[in-house]
């Protein structure tokens, strides 16, 4: 993400739930932990282990018909399980009136009846969500089915142009959930397999997260994509545009396959060009291989950016900060909305490094703490003081050369594994001797 723009791209985005280590040793009499745990468990209820998303887009029809299986397991001490859905951002009306239907397990339920389904808002979270009535073993696997409806004139995309669609001027809100079901949480790890079909004669192009494949049928152009191993849901992006709307480049840069899809003009793909090949080179050097299969780009007029797993669409501005979040962000993730203050802190960081200004004496913030583990959003500051916070650590350490070092190591040892702030704590405070954890605590949480 970008600034106030934050706002972003993409086609589908999601946030779902599979079992994951945290990336340090927890055990069951660590109290902190075990609260958190349950925490989560009682908001989102379900692990999901995969995502099948299939949607069918008529470009010049007036509604986008989407379906969904989700494979999960109950969280522990959890039975009914829940969703987050939110097409209400895209049509007018409550958001079971988007819902054709709905079976569990076999099951047909009717996504009508309050019996089967009930919109509710979970102990502690801000956002409603849809409970299933029906109780599960917990020990067993499951499998939910969601059909629904969008209309396209509700798209917030260029005529013709479809794909993930993120308001979100304030930081992460509703951005996992708005185009299909999920449980709406950053820790969500599942393997997704997303199916596009267009329909009609216009040739597209699509790009997003993981391998892409192509598989016409009579009369339909078809695209399967899959990220092949498990990854945070809200890092999960495509998109679908007219061939004849945009310009495509294939290039090869340190060894990644990158492609940039964009509506801008030769000289501006020029430039994305020149900075995606200078950026990922740095990156190789700082921190190692590039942690996805290729490298996707939608590159647009839009202001701001926003990153996914292997993808991007942004601007030519935010392109490198893109570029950095491939590495801390959608590889290195953290597990709570009130830890991804991290991700924004670490890219502002390695960006403006050599002009940061020092924390002023007793500094303290509520970056971390003034936010909810549960509810979508985080503090802005992350940009400014959570860049200047990864100084004084840089400070700490030695240098930036050092920083750099611990950065790549900690990438190394928890990419893909979501973990929280007080593990990035354990780590500042095992890696030197200058801070604290109390100052370390005071930077982030305030009022610890």
């Amino acid at each position: 993400m970008r600034g106030s723009c934050v706002a972003a791209a993409g086609a589908i985005a999601l946030t779902l739930l599979a079992g994951c280590s945290l990336g340090r040793e927890e055990t069951a009499t660590d109290p902190a932990s075990d609260a958190l745990d349950a925490r989560l468990a009682e908001t989102f209820r379900i692990d999901v282990s995969e995502l099948d998303v299939t949607y069918d887009f008529w470009p010049r029809g007036s509604r986008i018909r989407g379906s969904a299986v989700l494979r999960f397991k109950m969280r522990p001490g959890q039975t009914r399980p829940l969703f987050h859905f939110n097409p209400i951002r895209h049509a007018a009306g409550p958001e079971r009136a988007m819902l054709r239907s709905l079976e569990l397990d076999g099951e047909p339920l009717d996504p009508l009846d309050e019996e089967d389904l009930r919109r509710v808002r979970p102990l502690r979270s801000g956002e409603p969500a849809f409970e299933v009535q029906r109780e599960l073993a917990p020990s067993d696997a499951h499998t939910l089915r969601v059909s629904w409806s969008i209309p396209t004139r509700d798209l917030r995309a260029p005529a013709g142009w479809f794909y993930t669609d993120f308001d979100d001027t304030v930081g992460p809100k509703n951005e996992t959930e708005a185009w299909w079901p999920t449980i709406s949480s950053p820790e969500e790890f599942a393997r997704h397999r997303i199916h596009l079909r267009v329909h009609g004669d216009r040739r597209y192009t699509v790009l997003g997260s993981g391998v892409i494949r192509r598989r016409d049928a009579a009369g339909v152009q078809a695209w399967d994509l899959d990220t092949e191993r498990p990854v945070a849901s809200h890092t999960v992006m495509f998109a679908a545009v007219p061939s004849d709307q945009v310009r495509t480049a294939q290039f090869d840069a340190s060894g990644v396959e990158v492609r940039i899809v964009s509506d801008r003009s030769p000289a501006i793909m020029k430039r994305a060009r020149a900075i995606t090949r200078r950026t990922i080179a740095r990156l190789l050097d700082d921190f190692g291989p590039f942690p996805m299969p290729s490298m996707q780009i939608l590159l647009t007029g839009w202001g701001g950016g926003m990153e996914y797993y292997g993808a991007t669409r942004t601007g030519i501005g935010a392109l490198e900060h893109e570029l950095v979040h491939m590495y801390f962000g959608t590889a290195t993730v953290n597990r709570t909305w009130r830890d991804i203050w991290f991700d924004e802190a670490v890219v502002e960081w390695w960006q403006r490094r050599d002009r940061l200004a020092p924390l002023r004496p007793g500094f303290k913030s509520d970056i971390v703490g003034g936010r909810s583990v549960v509810q979508p959003g985080f503090d802005e500051a992350a940009y400014g003081n959570g860049a200047r916070i990864f100084g004084e650590i840089a400070r700490a350490l030695g240098g930036n050369r050092e920083m750099i070092a611990f950065l790549a190591d900690l990438h190394r040892r928890r990419a893909f594994e979501p973990f929280t702030t007080d593990d990035f704590i354990d780590d500042v405070v095992a890696a030197q001797s200058k801070i604290d954890r109390a100052e370390l605590e005071r930077w982030l949480f305030a009022t610890r």
